[in-house]
């Protein structure tokens, strides 16, 4: 009786103490998961402030340096790719505005940094309005003025500080982000051994909220390098995408590459007669007659507007670039159906190689939208290659 006994009050023990740990387990798992769930939050808020601050910074360098399409190209359409970038810049101050008082950094300098982006927003409309009255060369010497060198110094000393403090403190957050992922898991095999269905109750939900994080982790970073309306690689994909090619030192070494910049003949007449609707279809249907007309290693982005951008990778050779173009103006030059309507669009082709038109990004784009220009005044429906002549015959682009 007294064995027996003995053997009920360990059995009777063990039970008490199964429960309480498996409670205390599950509180404490809980805790953390909820630590993980605010730590994310954190994350994705301090990931966005940093990419306000980067495009910023990047609008800054732009205009200091005077490498807006339009600047250099003085067609009218690339205005608007800048106007919607001060819209989304004032749209990252106000953004900003309301994070004020969880980065006390940001806090302290948000009105100085408030004021030195009013002032890029400024120095940008003046610059566009120089270059449409008095062309290329008075646009680029004013965005080399000295003049507002103070607050772009200011923006961008700003920027850098804010930028630094920030990503340290991002860093943080990730640390804490794995530390907390890594105990919240220890936390769950602890159970396996308690109680299978906590496990699978807790495992479940930890997994649906790692899955749901990466998800939207890859949609933002989707977001950032590619055009939400055709799916192609966006502009800042273009620049990061050329530097990593011009900086490889395998590019050169097998052929380099061939750079093509297309314009769209006759967009803006679809788009004013059957509207943005029929347009943003033209846009798609463009996009994917591209993707079908090249190989898989090519790279294809929108720049913006009805501009489109290919690399064609270890391709410099002139008569296989000309059947390339020659595919392009095939493919894309056939009739477009927009609903109950059918559309005609043609395309102008700008072409430019790596490296003998140019050992870097802004020399290879230049002499490309120089090729493109010479082949839109030259008739449209055509491709041209850069070559000297066509940087002597247009002075006013230089």
């Amino acid at each position: 009786m007294n064995f027996k006994a003995t053997i009920d009050n360990v059995a009777l023990a063990t039970l008490i103490f199964a429960v309480v740990a498996i409670s205390a387990v599950s509180t404490v798992a809980m805790f953390s998961a909820e630590r993980l769930t605010t730590t994310n939050e954190h994350v994705m808020s301090t990931q966005r402030m940093v990419a306000s601050l980067e495009a910023i910074r990047l609008q800054a360098v732009l205009v200091e340096s005077g490498e807006q399409s339009y600047v250099i190209t003085g067609k009218d359409a690339d205005l608007m790719p800048y106007r919607s970038g001060s819209v989304e810049i004032e749209a990252e101050i106000s953004y900003l505005a309301n994070k004020r008082a969880d980065f006390p950094l940001l806090d302290a300098n948000f009105e100085a940094l408030k004021t030195a982006v009013a002032a890029l927003v400024r120095k940008e409309k003046r610059l566009i309005e120089m270059r449409k009255e008095r062309g290329f060369l008075a646009a680029k010497a004013m965005s080399e003025s000295p003049d507002d060198s103070v607050e772009h110094e200011k923006l961008l000393n700003l920027t850098y500080r804010l930028l630094s403090e920030t990503r340290r403190r991002l860093n943080e957050l990730e640390v804490d982000q794995v530390l907390y992922g890594e105990k919240v898991r220890r936390l769950i095999l602890g159970l396996i051994s308690s109680s299978a269905l906590i496990l699978v109750f807790l495992y479940g939900a930890l997994r649906r909220l790692n899955i749901a994080e990466r998800k939207t982790q890859a949609k933002m970073a989707h977001m950032a390098t590619h055009d939400a309306l055709t799916g192609l690689f966006n502009r800042p994909a273009v620049v990061e995408y050329l530097g990593q090619k011009i900086d490889d030192p395998d590019t050169a070494a097998l052929g380099g590459f061939t750079l093509l910049l297309l314009d769209l003949d006759g967009f803006k007449e679809v788009n004013d007669t059957l509207g943005h609707d029929a347009g943003d279809d033209l846009l798609k249907q463009v996009s994917a007659r591209i993707a079908v007309a090249l190989r898989d290693s090519d790279y294809v982005a929108r720049l913006g507007g009805d501009e489109f951008l290919i690399v064609l990778p270890q391709l410099s050779e002139a008569d296989s670039v000309r059947r390339v173009t020659a595919k392009l103006l095939e493919v894309i030059g056939k009739p477009y159906p927009l609903g109950q309507r059918v559309a005609d669009l043609t395309v102008s082709i700008g072409v430019s190689s790596f490296p003998q038109d140019g050992r870097d990004r802004e020399t290879l784009m230049k002499c490309a939208d120089l090729a493109l220009y010479s082949a839109k005044h030259g008739g449209r429906n055509q491709a041209k290659f850069f070559v000297l002549e066509i940087q002597k015959t247009q002075p006013t682009l230089l």
